[in-house]
Order: structure tokens, then sequence, then C-alpha cells
């Protein structure tokens, strides 16, 4: 398929895919707040954050689609696809090449390869990749975008802007107190001697 067929089976399910993306962020970022009311530190890396988006958007997007009389949901053991006519869809978090990351699987091979073949599927069935980037400082959704690949080659992108009138949610992002000393370092905590018993 070229990009514009692949908008033409996609153009009507654009807003769907969006909103899923937007409120799984919102999700996250509503986690994130409970989390800085509750004191508990901030987590300590992104692969944290991406994970948790990726299950809010499965949890949205697994029953969405299934709704759809036109679309077949593939749930796998670590993932889950989206059948179209013709084309294969999968939600992934993207890197700065606007590429899914993904562990060399067969599976996930088979997916990033144009010609790969998919279980169940046709041979021409066109993969796609439903990409979404966060911004620089992991505050908002930044983009989301159709992606062809073949292998670590981007073949071409499309990008579903914000829904009109959509909301921000926006949660101050925890700074850590200084020290008063101005020292950045660990101090050990110190335990006082115990004296032996004096007679």
């Amino acid at each position: 398929m070229t990009q514009e067929e692949v908008r033409t089976v996609l153009d009507r399910y654009h807003d769907l895919i969006r909103q899923i993306v937007d409120d799984s962020w919102d999700e996250w970022r509503a986690v994130q707040a409970f989390r800085l009311e509750a004191k508990f530190p901030p987590v300590l890396y992104h692969r944290t954050i991406s994970n948790y988006v990726f299950d809010a958007i499965a949890r949205r997007a697994i029953p969405a689609f299934a709704a759809e009389p036109l679309v077949n949901v593939r749930v796998e053991a670590q993932t889950f696809k989206l059948q179209f006519r013709g084309l294969c869809a999968r939600y992934k978090k993207g890197g700065a090449d606007n590429l899914g990351r993904n562990i060399h699987t067969e599976a996930a091979l088979a997916f990033m390869d144009a010609d790969g073949l998919l279980p169940g599927m046709p041979p021409e069935t066109m993969k796609v990749e439903i990409i979404w980037q966060p911004n620089d400082i992991w505050t908002q959704i930044d983009r989301v975008l159709i992606v062809a690949r073949d292998g670590d080659e981007h073949l071409w992108e499309y990008e579903i802007e914000r829904r009109a009138g959509a909301k921000l949610y926006i949660v101050p992002t925890p700074t850590p107190p200084s020290d008063p000393e101005g020292h950045d370092l660990v101090k050990p905590k110190t335990t006082p001697v115990e004296k032996p018993n004096e007679v």
C-alpha cells in the first residue's frame, strides 16, 4: 500500500487512534500526580513510563477497536495488533528516528520487515506502526505518527494531529529540595557509638 492508500483505510479511525494515545498519557499524568501527592519518589526510567502508557493504550484500544465492525483485534501474550482492510497496525513508543523501539524477536522482525510474513495474515498485508512520542521533558504527547518501515529503514510517515478542543493535562514536574549547605553529596546517617556500661 502507498501512504495515500493507508491514509484512506485509516482516515475514519484517526480521531480514535489519537484519542487513545492522549487519554492513555492523561492517565499516566494522573498516576504521576497521585505519586507526587503521596510523596512517592519519581520513577527512575523512561521505559517505566513507556510500559505504563502502552498498557493504558492496550486497555483502551482493544475494546474500542473490537467494537468497530471492520477491524479485527489480535491479542497476543505481550502485545496486540489491529487488522484493517489489507493493513495491520500496532502502537509503539517512537524514538528520534520516528521508528518504534523493538527487542529483535522473530515476531518483531517479521513485523518490521516490509516483506515479513505475519501468522494468519495474507502475505500482501501492509504493516504500519502507530508511533507516539512525548516531548523532550516527558510532560505531554508531542506527536502521533503513522509510520511505514522496512527493518531499520524509515519509508514514510504522516502525523495525526491532536483533536480540536482536547485538553492538555499538565502536572508540575517535581524538583528535589536543594541542600542548604550547597553540597550535592549524599551524607551517610551517623549512629551514636554505644559506650559499655560502667560498673
